[in-house]
């Protein structure tokens, strides 16, 4: 039942437009900055980490802080594969 849970959690994660845009662009680049994912899709920050929350939650992306900025990454390279597969290169 694990394997299904667990892909029945990442695809529910990536089942709204705004984390599939954070999750690209974290795919294209290594690490971002919520600032920068801000600016990008002209969303409050407050918004763009309530979804970053429920990314982490789902063991999709990891954070790390530096001063007062905060830096995602992806680190499930299924989801990786799949955005691929879904989106293109």
């Amino acid at each position: 039942m694990a394997p299904y849970k667990n892909a029945a959690l990442r695809l529910k994660a990536l089942a709204h437009p705004v984390r599939l845009q954070i999750l690209d662009m974290l795919r294209a680049d290594d690490e971002v900055c919520v600032c920068h994912m801000e600016a990008a899709f002209g969303k409050r920050q407050a918004y763009i980490s309530q979804q970053l929350m429920v990314l982490r939650d789902a063991g999709l992306v990891e954070s790390r802080k530096d001063g007062l900025s905060v830096y995602y990454r992806l680190v499930d390279d299924v989801v990786a594969d799949l955005l691929e597969t879904a989106l293109g290169p």
